[in-house]
């Protein structure tokens, strides 16, 4: 007996470790609700025809950091709530600059195809960094994050 109740109380204090881990990993939505990041993604999607769940919160994948000619920036993702595969969403931030390009999603069953919207992509991230807000959607830089990391040669 003493031994399972070791045991479950090991359990839940490991779980519990995870989930405030996990809790404090930022997301687009903590982006957006902090006054610098707000005010980037307010610039962003002015003036851009996207459906209401980006602006309202979707289903949110932890941010991830990749380096882009030296420059560090940040990697949010979501996707529409209770149908992520018909629409994504992601964005690439500068924190150092305050500057945020994106990428929409949305997959057109009836045409058989996949229809992007690009949204305030520089010339400083236009292949690279296009590069990397198509894995985010894809689950490729989840699972190869090293592999997004490009510098000059």
């Amino acid at each position: 007996m003493k031994f399972r109740t070791m045991a479950l109380l090991t359990t839940l204090c490991c779980t519990g470790i995870s989930f405030t881990a996990l809790a404090q990993t930022p997301t687009l939505s903590s982006l957006v609700a902090s006054q610098q990041g707000g005010s980037a993604f307010s610039k962003l999607i002015a003036h851009q025809h996207l459906p209401d769940w980006i602006i309202k919160g979707g289903v949110e994948s932890p941010m991830q950091q990749v380096t882009l000619k030296g420059v560090t920036y940040q990697v949010y993702s979501a996707c529409k709530p209770h149908d992520c595969a018909s629409e994504n969403f992601a964005l690439i931030y500068s924190p150092a600059d305050n500057t945020m390009s994106g990428l929409f999603a949305r997959n057109n069953e009836a045409r058989h195809r996949e229809e992007l919207q690009w949204l305030n992509i520089s010339d400083a991230l236009s292949i690279d960094g296009k590069t990397v807000l198509y894995a985010a959607l894809s689950g490729s830089l989840a699972n190869h994050p090293q592999a997004f990391n490009y510098t000059d040669k």
